[in-house]
């Protein structure tokens, strides 16, 4: 049985969830968890894998960014399966279960300026659905300036916009009339609607998988590391989008429709 987190969303929290596709919650994951996943976090940068990358151009520091790392690193695999977050996953989205889709690692070393790109992240993965979360974890105190920013109410407009490569901002084979538009100018566009906050580790950004969302450099002098988990509920369901998907799982043995809801996929939460 998973852990409970440090304390239960409350119902304001998730209706401003619903609402604004995006909200901070302090204070849900404990001390203990924090330095499981800072340790893993070391482990994964020092071992290699299908998407373990070093996002690095002349005379930069590294921007470090991995998935799935959970298969490889012991201490991101313990909190996945073992931890606070299914359960936090599942009140937000109101479902009755929480199933584990994949992780993040994402680490801006100091000076590393290069920003991380405005998208949404259900175009890039096989997941379908309204009941999709990703949580957010800073693993350093970190300041807005250098935090996850998330676009208000981004997730209702009902686009779903062509993911991208972080490193070039190249794009993942969908054709021009696959259905996917080109993502917005949001500072441009939408600069009024950018939501950030200054967090401390134990503390999450929870948005919703079609939420825009991106980061800006960390020029300071301390580290950004951060974790992230993608959980599914109820409604969730295995897709196949044209192209390239990122991360994608042909060994899951799920078709187009089939519940996200398997061993591949284990349901770490359920409610009693």
């Amino acid at each position: 049985m998973a852990a409970h987190p440090a304390r239960s969303v409350t119902a304001d929290e998730i209706d401003n969830f619903e609402r604004d596709g995006a909200i901070a919650l302090r204070g849900v994951y404990q001390p203990e968890w924090i330095d499981l996943l800072r340790d893993g976090v070391d482990v994964a940068m020092n071992t290699s894998d299908r998407y373990a990358r070093r996002i690095q151009g002349e005379g930069e520091p590294v921007f470090f960014t991995d998935y799935v790392a959970w298969k490889r690193v012991a201490q991101i695999r313990q909190f996945n399966l073992e931890g606070p977050a299914a359960e936090l996953g599942a009140q937000l989205m109101r479902s009755r279960r929480g199933n584990f889709l994949f992780d993040g690692v994402f680490v801006k070393e100091p000076g590393m300026t290069r920003p991380t790109t405005w998208h949404q992240d259900q175009p890039y993965y096989c997941a379908q659905g309204r009941q999709v979360v990703v949580l957010w974890a800073p693993l350093d105190p970190c300041p807005a300036s250098v935090s996850l920013q998330c676009v208000r109410g981004s997730h209702t407009w009902g686009k779903a916009f062509r993911p991208v490569k972080f490193r070039d901002g190249s794009d993942f084979g969908r054709d021009a009339d696959d259905g996917y538009m080109d993502p917005p100018d949001v500072e441009g566009e939408h600069a009024d609607l950018v939501m950030s906050w200054d967090l401390e580790p134990g503390d999450v950004i929870a948005f919703h998988g079609m939420t825009m969302h991106g980061a800006p450099g960390n020029p300071g002098p301390h580290r950004r590391r951060a974790v992230n988990s993608t959980w599914v509920g109820d409604d969730g369901v295995y897709i196949e989008r044209p192209g390239v998907m990122e991360p994608d799982f042909p060994d899951c043995g799920l078709k187009p429709g089939d519940a996200i809801d398997s061993a591949y996929f284990p349901r770490v939460f359920e409610a009693r």
